[in-house]
């Protein structure tokens, strides 16, 4: 079950500012100057500083989720339910934060937030996202194509064939490739549309529960699937991520490729897996031989390999090996990942300072 709740219209305006800050917003109008007392809108700052007071308002409760001015309490039933409510709102009022009643809707079996649909069996895309991409109109040129695959790209999480389904239409927007739409193209359209419907559902994250990171790399590209283990035989994804290798990854040995795939499946999943237990699924025997926790590095690695090593030192995990044909989701993810060569973690400063410790310590 679920609460949604949102903020009084001008949200920003329930904050009140210190003299400096009211002294630096006053106006200028045909009446006369006035000194504004309480954080205004087109400020640069006021985003960032109002989600943090929210944030720090509602620290400590466990399943509420607060984006600026909505916020989602989430529970498994309806007692523990009135209880985080019942906290939040104490919280609020306490705050002199005021909610809009018309915009609270409790007690809700699934709820929309953030363009997808939350209910107990886990996490859905949205019914209104998945019909726009659907009635998407065929592009006819390459920026239509980037806006469409960008839509596309939101819900990437949920997309576990879409490395193989949307090959021909990536490689439309190679550099150098010209516009031609063919056959070909319009069918990869009209199938990675399929991919995406309603029913797709990624499992909701347990701290209880094993996890499991399966790993694989192409030529092309880089895939990895983070699942919850519920049997010796079954596995429920929490999410896919895939991303195509730079000029220069692609030049990697095969070896190579396939550790940058676990690294990069690490450091996109870091939140999940630090400071926890999980295991390592890898179809490349030979990294069993040199990613092995609680053993010496081997002295013969390559400084980028040995890298990556110490860095997966601060995990807690186990690797195991598992035959290609067995891990078709990572496969498939890594034979045509989204169009991104980035170097996942970068753009995140937890993950980048946490890095860069451990490789300098």
């Amino acid at each position: 079950l679920a609460t949604r709740m949102r903020l009084i219209k001008k949200a920003y305006q329930q904050l009140t500012v210190d003299d400096a800050t009211a002294d630096a917003q006053t106006i200028i109008t045909y009446s006369g100057a006035f000194r504004v007392k309480r954080l205004q809108f087109g400020i640069s700052a006021a985003p960032g500083i109002f989600q943090n007071v929210i944030d720090k308002t509602v620290a400590g409760i466990q399943g509420v989720l607060p984006y600026f001015d909505d916020i989602l309490i989430a529970a498994s039933d309806e007692k523990e339910l009135a209880n985080r409510l019942e906290t939040v709102l104490h919280r609020f009022a306490k705050a002199g934060l005021r909610l809009k009643s018309d915009k609270c809707k409790f007690c809700l079996p699934p709820v929309e937030f953030l363009g997808f649909e939350v209910d107990a069996t886990g996490i859905h895309p949205a019914k209104a996202k998945v019909q726009a991409i659907q009635d998407a109109p065929t592009p006819k040129n390459k920026q239509q194509l980037q806006a469409f695959l960008g839509l596309l790209n939101f819900y990437h999480s949920f997309l576990k064939n879409k490395a193989t389904v949307a090959e021909p239409l990536h490689r439309l927007l190679d550099k150098n490739a010209r516009w031609t739409w063919t056959g070909k193209h319009k069918k990869a359209f009209i199938d990675v549309k399929r991919l995406l419907s309603s029913d797709a559902v990624l499992t909701h994250y347990d701290g209880k529960k094993p996890l499991v990171l399966v790993c694989d790399a192409s030529p092309h590209g880089i895939g990895a699937v983070l699942c919850h283990k519920l049997s010796s035989t079954q596995e429920i994804p929490i999410a896919f991520y895939s991303r195509t290798l730079s000029a220069t990854e692609r030049n990697y040995a095969q070896i190579d490729k396939e550790a940058l795939a676990v690294i990069a499946g690490v450091k996109k999943f870091h939140e999940y897996l630090y400071g926890r237990q999980f295991t390592i699924i890898t179809d490349h025997k030979p990294l069993l031989g040199f990613f092995v926790p609680k053993k010496e590095t081997p002295q013969i690695l390559s400084p980028r390999m040995l890298r990556w090593s110490i860095l997966l030192n601060a995990y807690d995990y186990t690797i195991n090996y598992r035959p290609g044909k067995e891990i078709a989701n990572a496969d498939a993810l890594s034979r045509l990942p989204k169009q991104s060569t980035e170097n996942n973690g970068s753009h995140n400063p937890t993950i980048s300072r946490f890095t860069e410790r451990i490789l300098h310590e």
